[in-house]
């Protein structure tokens, strides 16, 4: 297994990708939609604090086993 990773499309149209310290899993894409349904204002990852409020919209990837997951796109609420 690897380690999850979010890429983060803002709105000035720049991307980035930021692996964090937690082992892709069903729980962290959870805890991730979780956040962003009680309209999180910041989130942590890569060792960087991301202000939501400049994000369009964050993909979390990861792997496990041999095999990649397909990309979930989540739109942060306004």
């Amino acid at each position: 297994m690897s380690n999850a990773k979010y890429k983060f499309y803002y709105v000035n149209g720049e991307t980035e990708e930021l692996e964090t310290n937690e082992q892709y899993s069903d729980e962290a894409n959870s805890i991730l939609k979780l956040q962003l349904i009680q309209n999180a204002t910041w989130l942590q990852a890569g060792g960087k604090h991301i202000n939501l409020a400049n994000v369009i919209s964050i993909e979390y990837t990861g792997e496990k086993g041999n095999h990649k997951s397909e990309s979930i796109k989540f739109r942060p609420n306004k």
